[in-house]
Formats: structure tokens, C-alpha cells, sequence
């Protein structure tokens, strides 16, 4: 008998120590990460039940504001319409550094089998659609209430102020209004509190969880979209030489915008033009009047961007010229290039690997996708990184897709990650060029 229980007393007592060592050699950041990501993480499924889009947060911004005042924040609502800002004043004199999260959701069918996932629908673009934080933001905003709670523990220890941004609008504003980060700066909120540096992060499938990826300089790119009129004359479809028709003219300068990327800008220059939507004509037999066109324009340089703005006019003058017929265009350029500050870029790199190991920070990539964070770091030094969201070996969707779906594995990663930098950022901030 006692020959058989060694082996299971062995391992009892090795358990034990093992057990008794983690517990002496975790830090207070880690014991403050690991009571705050149960609160944190139930919030996180709440958000995702109940998504909500653009200045339209408003369960979301209530949520938020009502964690914050139960941390001891000085609150703010209403800010850029539905944003909620939280104020953190240190125990010590130092500089302010911004965090933001954004909050909005998108119109979209959730398809997961998440027990938490969004079976809500709403009202957009004239038509019942579904709502669903197809981008991660449930996760976002999770992680900074995290954060806050950290912080609130370490309030006499901090040598500043902690400026926490809840954003709404960041997948843009319903027509005819306005929204987001340009909105919250528009109202004064970087002249008001001055803040030194601003950080920011996204979930990403690209990356298991466990992993953030981060890169200085070039991280998201600018976003332009336009929307053209192509007018011909209409007839009916037996009789086309009566007509001036739309639908050929249309045809042919879709094929003649691509040339822009192919022929027109540097090979070695970032550029996309896109043509997401084509829409005219009412039935099979009449050749319409009216064709129209919408799109994007993706790039870093906003010399790329005159250059693709330049050609579309005179791509689309020459094509309905020549049907004989005219155009309309209108080009709205909207978030800029955001461009990781080299020096803060750096210097996170350094701190994240000592927390959360060398190997588990990762080089990050350029994309062209686009990002309102731009306009908060185009004020003041900013750094935007990835939070890896695939739980390891499993398979995750794209942004923006009805399957995205970012683990609760993420929550507590960004809410260490998010709070280092912070903290660290107060207690020793790297010399930073002036805006």
C-alpha cells in the first residue's frame, strides 16, 4: 500500500511547491491582472449581447461610465456624442498618457457559437439589419475596463494622470454626421488634457492568444471614398442606339481605374483603388439613365492619394466623354495614415518583452486597412498594436466577418500589456519628440 501512494504523495508535495513558488514569485500586476479579468470578462460578453453602432452606444457608454465610477474615475459622458472618457489622477506629479478603446459594433449577422454572441437587430441605411461586434471591439473595450480597474489599485503609486478614451464611431459615423476620434478632438479633448503619448490595440486573427505584435512607423493606412455618377440617356434595351448608355461607360472605367495602381503609381509606393459598389438600372429591357459607383481609396502618401484623386477625374471625364455622356464625382478623404512614433514603438517593444517574454512579442505588419486612432497620433506620439486573438488550435475568420470570433484568452494578455505600458510609461516615459 505504501509502495503504491509514494508515487501519488511525490506529486502532491511537488504540486504544492510549485503551487507555493508561482504564488511568491507573481508580481502585484500580475495578482491585480488576474482579479481584475473575471469582471472584465463578463462585461466583455455583455457588450458583445448587446452591440450597438455608431453614435448609437448608448447601453455600452452607460456600462462603462458605471464600472468607472466604481473605480473612484472622474467621468465624462456625452463626449463626441455617446464616448465616455475616465480621468485617473496619480498619487505623484507626472505627465498624462491616453488610452483608447473603441466601443461601436457593425451591421452584421453574427454566426458563432458563442453561448454570448449577438442575435440583436437594428435600423441602418433605410433597411432592418443585424448588429454584431464583427471587428473585436467588445474585446477593446473589455480590456481598457480592465486596465482601469489595475490602475485604480495603484493610484498612489502613479506619477501623473491616466487619460481612458471609450470611442464611439470608429467604423465611421451614419450619414450626415459627425463621429469618432476626429469628432472627440474636434471637441477639444487633447487641448484640454494635453496628454504626453497615447496607446491603442486591436485584436487580430493573424496571432494566437498570448502574443502582441507591434511595429514603429507605417501601421494603418489613410481611407478616402468617393462616389461617382455616370449619366447617359436612356432608351429601350432592343433600340441601344437611341441610348447613351451608363452601364457601358460604367464598365469601362472600372477596368480603366485600376489602371491608376497598375500604371500610374510607383510599384514600390502602398496604394489601393476600389470599386465596391455598382448600382443602376431597373429591368432587363431598358438601358438606364444613371449608373452609380462608390468606392475607396487606401495609401500612406498623401501624394498617392492626389495622384489617384487626379487620374479618377480625368479617367471618368474621358470615358463619358467619349460615350457621350458626363459624370459626377465627389471624393471625401477621411482618416489619415496612422504612423507609429518610432522612439514609443521601440521602447513598448522593451517593456512588453520583459513581461510577457521576448518570444510572445512579435514584429507587426503594415496594412491597408484603416484606423481613426490616426487622428489622435497625428496630435501626439501614438502606438497601435495587435492583441493576438485565435485561441491556439483553433481556426479564426477575418475582420469584419459574421464568424470573428476574438477568445476571452485575450482579455487578461491585453489588460498586462496595456497596464505595463502605462505604468511604466509614467514611472520612466522615453524622451519623445514634440508634436
Amino acid at each position: 500500500m505504501q509502495h503504491h501512494l509514494r508515487p501519488f504523495v511525490v506529486t502532491a508535495a511537488l504540486a504544492f511547491a510549485t503551487a507555493a513558488a508561482a504564488a511568491t514569485t507573481a508580481t502585484p500586476l500580475d495578482l491585480a491582472v488576474d482579479q481584475a479579468t473575471p469582471r472584465a470578462t463578463e462585461l466583455r460578453h455583455r457588450i458583445r449581447q448587446n452591440p450597438e453602432l455608431g453614435n448609437r452606444e448608448f447601453e455600452t457608454a452607460k456600462l462603462v461610465a458605471g464600472h468607472l465610477k466604481s473605480l473612484g474615475y472622474e467621468v465624462r459622458t456625452g463626449v463626441a456624442k455617446t464616448g465616455v472618457i475616465g480621468i485617473l489622477k496619480g498619487g505623484k506629479p507626472g505627465p498624462v498618457v491616453a488610452v483608447r478603446a473603441d466601443m461601436d459594433a457593425l451591421p452584421v449577422v453574427e454566426q458563432t457559437d458563442l453561448p454570448f454572441k449577438s442575435t440583436k437587430k437594428t435600423m441602418f441605411g433605410g433597411k432592418e439589419v443585424g448588429v454584431a461586434h464583427a471587428c473585436g471591439h467588445d474585446v477593446h473595450t473589455a480590456v481598457l475596463l480592465g486596465v482601469a480597474s489595475v490602475l485604480a489599485g495603484t493610484r498612489k503609486e502613479l506619477a501623473g494622470t491616466v487619460l481612458l478614451i471609450f470611442q464611439p464611431a470608429e467604423e465611421g459615423a451614419p450619414p450626415g454626421e459627425e463621429g469618432g476620434a476626429k469628432l472627440m478632438l474636434k471637441e477639444g479633448l487633447f487641448d484640454e488634457f494635453k496628454p504626453t503619448a497615447i496607446f491603442g490595440l486591436h485584436t487580430f486573427p493573424d496571432w494566437e492568444v498570448g502574443t502582441v505584435a507591434v511595429i514603429g512607423g507605417p501601421t494603418q493606412a489613410s481611407s478616402d471614398t468617393w462616389r461617382a455618377k455616370i449619366r447617359g440617356k436612356q432608351s429601350h434595351g432592343a433600340w441601344p442606339h437611341l441610348s447613351v448608355d451608363p452601364i457601358v461607360m460604367a464598365a469601362e472605367a472600372v477596368t480603366a481605374l485600376q489602371t491608376i495602381r497598375s500604371r500610374n503609381i510607383d510599384p514600390m509606393a502602398a496604394a489601393v483603388v476600389t470599386v465596391g459598389v455598382i448600382r443602376g438600372g431597373e429591368r432587363f429591357n431598358i438601358i438606364p439613365e444613371l449608373v452609380e459607383l462608390e468606392g475607396t481609396v487606401r495609401a500612406y502618401d498623401v501624394a498617392v492619394q492626389d495622384l489617384v484623386e487626379r487620374r479618377m477625374r480625368e479617367i471618368l471625364d474621358g470615358v463619358t466623354r467619349a460615350g457621350g455622356g458626363s459624370f459626377e464625382l465627389v471624393y471625401e478623404r477621411n482618416n489619415p495614415a496612422l504612423i507609429n512614433d518610432e522612439v514609443l514603438a521601440a521602447w513598448s517593444r522593451d517593456r512588453l518583452a520583459v513581461v510577457m517574454g521576448a518570444d510572445k512579442v512579435v514584429p507587426n505588419k503594415a496594412v491597408m486597412g484603416a484606423e481613426d486612432f490616426a487622428w489622435f497620433s497625428q496630435r501626439v506620439p501614438g502606438m497601435y498594436f495587435r492583441l493576438g486573438a485565435t485561441k491556439p488550435g483553433t481556426v479564426n475568420s477575418g475582420l469584419h466577418t459574421p464568424t470573428y470570433r476574438p477568445d476571452d484568452g485575450a482579455i487578461p494578455v491585453g489588460i498586462r500589456a496595456m497596464s505595463t505600458l502605462v505604468i511604466d510609461f509614467l514611472a520612466n516615459p522615453p524622451t519623445l519628440a514634440k508634436p
